[in-house]
């Protein structure tokens, strides 16, 4: 429905009937007849740069109310025009938006008719909805950017989606920045993605297909979801073991799209296809990397330039993306002996002297019982100014207390809104209004920092684990969370462990200490082991998927062996931290570690896959 863009509109002094509008700055009743007797204030205008909408006034000012056919509608500026909604659709849904979103989704690109609108609230809905579907899933993709230069109000970015607790907060003005990033790279360095990564084509057992994130399940409507190149798996990685498979958090949104022989589209579940995807396929070997730098020594103006670059990739380790257990080994006798060589004469090693050694981490247990590496840090970090307690407390209380917000913002909106929303609405996206699974740019990134800060995947039932673990015992959990000072000294014990000194007065002692190996491997370190009894050990250990690295007599290699394949029958703790081996040939074997290996990928050769289920390439479009 479209009103003449040259409607006359009539100030109406009695608002009495409107209860509803009491922030409206004005209401007008529509008389073709009469000529306008009250031109609208400039400062109640919106006005376009282009494609660019800028909106110069709050979002109660506005709007007004006119009456068209005895019917009342809440009329929004545009230019010298209107977008106008019907008095439900105000109450229900319009009322309930900050002013960013509910200008966006009016004068989202597509609307910008130039006859005044009337837009009814199923539309508006679903321009909301589609917008919180492509923001979460560019940001996923690392997208980041979509708004941040499209919109402006009072000179300040828009960010629509950034923080729900904005968004469904009529009057809560612009978004408020935060510090919530994710510090490392979740891709390596470009120099280090070999072709296979840069390819936007996977290979599955039945032959190259595209991928695309499908988080509606509408299989990308929307047309977002894309990956620009392969290397994009990199951020679905959620456990950081350097495969992406069924335990990452969204490996079930993740679809193929591929064509049978006959040109049809096939559209499948990754699921279906591979059971992993190992991310070290991606990654080219060092001497590659540094060639391909070399390649653009042209391009970087000085020779200075370029060296720093160099150096920099080569100190690089492509590898460090993923988490410790799969890239750190124990420290082994000689290790040992060489870092005691650094030691002064009291026996500590000042931690400025391991800089030219591998980096060192030590085994932590976490809130949930579980053991994970803490790397070390020993660079940049400056001495506490509170208790490292409380500010480890400070900082994950205002996480938690951030992220609650987002979703109770969120769902106090649908739930709002479901008892207002129409039958046709309801049938449509009754299925997002009773369950929203949708997440704020905000909330996508205290997800990603709360894993890295716990070593937790991120779930409500988690994130109240720790909060109620720090009430509990707030010093205890501090120390469950990742280190946030900085280690100034070693020293090593006369019994074989080790003492660790902290600039913000800590001091811990451990059984061990684990070495990068600038690698990763296709198995896990099992440091829970290492801490069980042994009767927990012989009673919770799968001989299947656990391993252990053999020697082998004659050639000298090292094997990765399964305990099941070893025979192994009982395992025995010794007090030097390893572990011997009893096997059903009535051998011995001793061991440093217990690993957990990673099930190989069951990739079917594609010559025995039959040609109507093999994947071709996307026919060419003639054109005639």
């Amino acid at each position: 429905m479209k009103i003449n863009s040259s409607i006359n509109l009539n100030i109406t002094s009695n608002q009495s009937n409107f209860s509803f509008m009491q922030n409206v700055s004005n209401v007008f009743e529509y008389n073709p007849n009469q000529a306008i007797k009250m031109q609208r204030d400039p400062n109640q205008a919106s006005y376009f740069y282009g494609d660019m909408p800028t909106f110069l006034v709050p979002h109660d000012a506005q709007k007004s109310l006119i009456k068209l056919d005895n019917k009342d509608y809440i009329s929004y500026f545009k230019t010298t025009l209107h977008y106008v909604v019907d008095e439900e659709t105000y109450k229900n849904l319009t009322s309930k938006l900050n002013s960013s979103t509910l200008n966006y989704l009016l004068f989202k690109e597509g609307n910008l008719d130039l006859n005044t609108q009337v837009i009814d609230e199923k539309q508006i809905f679903k321009i909301m909805i589609d917008d919180m579907i492509i923001e979460q899933t560019q940001n996923i993709l690392g997208v980041t950017s979509r708004h941040e230069y499209s919109m402006y109000s009072f000179g300040n970015d828009v960010r629509l989606n950034y923080s729900y607790a904005n968004k469904f907060s009529p009057n809560a003005g612009n978004y408020k920045a935060d510090n919530y990033s994710n510090q490392n790279p979740l891709i390596p360095n470009s120099y280090y993605l070999n072709s296979y990564a840069n390819s936007n084509l996977i290979n599955t057992k039945f032959g190259k297909a595209e991928l695309f994130l499908d988080l509606a399940g509408d299989n990308d409507r929307l047309g977002v979801g894309s990956f620009s190149s392969n290397s994009q798996l990199f951020r679905f990685d959620s456990d950081g073991n350097g495969f992406v498979d069924k335990n990452d958090t969204y490996f079930d949104k993740l679809k193929i799209r591929a064509y049978d022989k006959d040109g049809n589209e096939i559209i499948k579940k990754l699921s279906e296809v591979v059971d992993s995807i190992n991310l070290k396929d991606f990654i080219d070997s060092k001497s590659n990397a540094l060639k391909k730098l070399e390649a653009q020594k042209d391009n970087y103006g000085t020779i200075e330039a370029y060296e720093n670059s160099l150096q920099s990739l080569k100190d690089y380790n492509p590898y460090s993306i993923f988490k410790p257990e799969v890239r750190y080994e124990s420290m082994n006798e000689n290790d040992i002996k060489e870092l005691s060589k650094l030691a002064d004469e009291d026996g500590w090693i000042d931690a400025s002297k391991l800089q030219e050694l591998a980096n060192l981490a030590y085994a932590k247990q976490g809130v949930d019982g579980s053991y994970r590496l803490e790397e070390l840090s020993y660079l940049g970090a400056n001495s506490q100014t509170n208790s490292y307690a409380n500010e480890q407390y400070s900082k994950f209380n205002s996480l938690y207390e951030d992220y609650m917000a987002e979703f109770e913002a969120l769902n106090g909106f649908f739930d709002s809104y479901k008892q207002t929303a129409s039958d046709e609405i309801m049938a449509e996206f009754g299925e997002m209004i009773e369950n929203p699974e949708f997440k704020s740019t905000r909330m996508l990134k205290i997800e990603s920092e709360f894993t890295a800060i716990t070593g937790l995947n991120f779930t409500l039932e988690n994130l109240q684990k720790v909060k109620d673990s720090f009430e509990k015992d707030r010093a205890n959990t501090a120390n469950m969370l990742k280190d946030t000072d900085a280690l100034t000294a070693i020293r090593i014990n006369k019994n074989g462990t080790f003492t660790l000194k902290f600039n913000s007065g800590r001091e811990i002692i451990v059984n061990e200490l684990y070495k990068d190996s600038g690698k990763a491997f296709d198995i896990e370190l099992n440091l829970n082991a290492k801490f069980a009894t042994q009767i927990e050990l012989n009673q919770d250990i799968d001989l299947v998927v656990s391993a252990a690295k053999i020697q082998d007599k004659i050639t000298g290699q090292i094997e990765i062996k399964s305990l099941k394949d070893l025979g192994v029958e009982i395992i025995k703790k010794l007090s030097n931290n390893k572990f011997a081996l009893q096997t059903n040939d009535g051998k011995t074997i001793i061991i440093d570690q217990i690993y957990t290996r990673f099930m190989p990928n069951n990739q079917n050769d594609i010559n025995l896959i039959d040609d109507k289920d093999k994947f071709y390439p996307k026919p060419l479009r003639i054109w005639v």
